[in-house]
């Protein structure tokens, strides 16, 4: 029964990805893009294009660029031949109601990663950021810092649970028929 099930669902995806990909022919994306958007990676539900549409998204996810995230995860699928509408998806993560203790979290850790290395005190005592300016380089490094650890954290987590998400089904898939 779960098999039909999903059969029937990836015939349904299958069917309006499609629909999606002739919408697009001859349309000011296409003309700006080119055959891009149509390559099979950015609309396959295999396991790299889905892996890497997932660490795409989170990665963009957890980056400080709220308002462009989705035409992040665009370009950055169609350039890395991603699934998109996984991407997309997962970029989703970050929304305006869990964007501010995500942002919070990321300036702490930011903050205890520069001040506690070689590296964040050489940076740190070399510019001086006393000033108005220099406090907001301040808090937008460690904001960065901070976003960029989650974001590469999360986009490896979210690759390796991927697979081990459809390696554990297609052995389960596997057991059943036998």
């Amino acid at each position: 029964m779960e098999t039909q099930i999903m059969t029937r669902w990836f015939e349904i995806w299958h069917r309006q990805q499609e629909r999606m990909k002739h919408a697009l022919r001859n349309t000011y994306v296409h003309r700006i893009l080119g055959d891009r958007v149509f390559h099979h990676g950015v609309w396959a539900l295999d396991i790299d294009s889905l892996a890497g549409g997932l660490s795409l998204g989170l990665f963009v996810a957890f980056t400080p660029t709220m308002p462009f995230h989705m035409l992040l995860c665009t370009v950055g699928a169609l350039l890395l031949r991603v699934n998109l509408p996984i991407a997309l998806a997962a970029s989703w993560i970050m929304n305006p109601l869990t964007a501010l203790p995500i942002y919070l979290a990321a300036h702490r850790t930011g903050q205890y990663f520069l001040g506690h290395s070689a590296i964040g005190e050489f940076i740190l005592n070399l510019f001086s950021f006393e000033n108005g300016t220099g406090r907001f380089m301040k808090a937008s490094m460690y904001l960065w810092t901070g976003s960029l650890l989650f974001s590469t954290v999360s986009a490896f987590l979210g690759s390796t649970a991927a697979r081990l998400a459809w390696r554990i089904g297609h052995w389960y898939k596997s057991k059943r028929k036998a």
